[in-house]
């Protein structure tokens, strides 16, 4: 398949890139990677009248600690995301669940914003914002705006991105030193999409633990009844009664991979034994 007629467009700066987003509206896409847009377009799932290619903004790329964040240009791509010391010791979660992002050839031309803003209910990427509470900047021509990652996802495919905005900037909280992390899950094969993935961040000096559940529902959710009892005498016996709780409040996929009530055994499995 061949994509429609589409008039491209390359920016050096995000300035320009924001004035043309101003400019086309709805008709416009944005384009990092191309992982996921290039197929949908060869498809004509997607049929955008312009393209803006940001891989020539220079701005957008890097990761750098700036006091208590770690932040990460959405031009960044996935594979130097999980080659970064600063990542690997700031934000441990963040290269754990990189690690289950497609294979090296994808890793090396996916971008982390890409990824975010794609919004797929399996994206590692998106579970470990969720479940580290990220913050989002998204700007406009006119504005800047900085939404929590709970509130950046709105369903499957979706964001709180308007066609006049572009995603610049994930900040994630720099983890202490004793933290412990765990990314668990299930998919078909090494790079396939998950069926469900959990994930999970103790930090046992603050007493925190942080917990998302991914890939089952429409978006990404943190399991606020088990970071909630943690710490509790009972916590551990308790732990299998939370979890089915969490998944209670989720609304369960059904699709070509898997049944819904499939995909439910296998996420309670996949947080259990992400938490223990």
């Amino acid at each position: 398949m061949k994509p429609s007629a589409f008039e491209m467009h390359r920016p050096r700066e995000l300035g320009e890139a924001l004035e043309l987003l101003e400019r086309f509206g709805d008709d416009a896409r944005l384009i990092a990677g191309g992982q996921s847009l290039v197929p949908m377009m060869n498809l004509r799932i997607a049929t955008p009248a312009v393209l803006i290619d940001l891989n020539a903004v220079g701005d957008l790329v890097g990761i750098r600690r700036e006091g208590a964040f770690i932040r990460i240009g959405a031009m960044t791509r996935q594979q130097a995301l999980l080659a970064s010391e600063v990542v690997r010791q700031c934000a441990p979660l963040m290269t754990e669940a990189v690690r289950h992002v497609g294979h090296y050839s994808t890793r090396s031309r996916g971008t982390v914003g890409g990824s975010l803003a794609n919004a797929d209910p399996s994206s590692e990427l998106v579970l470990a914002a969720v479940t580290l509470r990220a913050q989002l900047t998204i700007r406009s021509a006119k504005q800047e705006r900085i939404v929590e990652a709970k509130d950046f996802f709105l369903d499957a495919l979706k964001t709180a991105v308007q066609p006049n905005e572009a995603l610049t900037e994930i900040a994630v909280p720099v983890a202490s030193g004793d933290t412990r992390v765990a990314f668990c899950e299930h998919a078909r094969r090494h790079g396939d999409f998950a069926i469900a993935s959990a994930a999970a961040q103790l930090s046992p000096a603050h007493g925190i633990l942080q917990v998302g559940l991914g890939a089952v529902g429409p978006v990404a959710v943190a399991c606020r009844r088990i970071e909630g009892a943690f710490g509790r005498a009972d916590f551990s016996a308790a732990l299998d009664e939370l979890v089915t709780a969490e998944l209670s409040d989720v609304d369960v996929l059904s699709d070509v991979h898997t049944s819904a009530n499939y995909r439910r055994k296998v996420a309670a499995v996949c947080l259990g034994d992400c938490v223990r």
